[in-house]
């Protein structure tokens, strides 16, 4: 990662920010529309990534149990991308849900090449998989 970027947890203090950053992503159909208390409540477990204290990317984990936790709304601005910001933020939710003894991390993604610089793979050992059933149209 560059130089003058950091990545720092996320402080509830960044609501509106984390808002306003992410609305682009949600508007482009990049990530799913997240009510203004659902992104609070992501915050426990998120990442903001800056430039001169400015949000250019975000990540949270998600930890539904011991067992699963799930990335949620990784957004990198499309100027910082390839610098190595999403990996990073994926590094930091990945640890997060270690550090909270979760044992599976999922994420559901239309590019899946970063998760799988990220140590991802379709299939858990043991030939686990993922299946969806869409119960409406989008």
């Amino acid at each position: 990662m560059e130089e003058n970027l950091s990545v720092r947890a996320a402080k509830s203090e960044d609501l509106a920010d984390v808002s306003a950053f992410l609305q682009p992503f949600i508007d482009q159909k990049f990530i799913l529309p997240r009510t203004s208390l659902e992104i609070e409540l992501l915050l426990r477990h998120a990442f903001v990534a800056e430039n001169s204290s400015r949000i250019i990317g975000f990540a949270a984990v998600e930890i539904y149990s011991k067992k699963l936790a799930e990335i949620q709304c990784l957004a990198v601005s499309a100027d910082f991308r390839r610098k190595g910001v999403g990996k990073e933020l994926v590094n930091r939710c990945v640890a997060r849900a270690k550090d909270e003894k979760v044992r599976e991390v999922m994420a559901i993604t239309a590019t899946e090449q970063l998760f799988q610089e990220c140590g991802f793979d379709f299939a858990l050992p043991g030939q686990k998989r993922a299946v969806f059933l869409q119960t409406e149209e989008s």
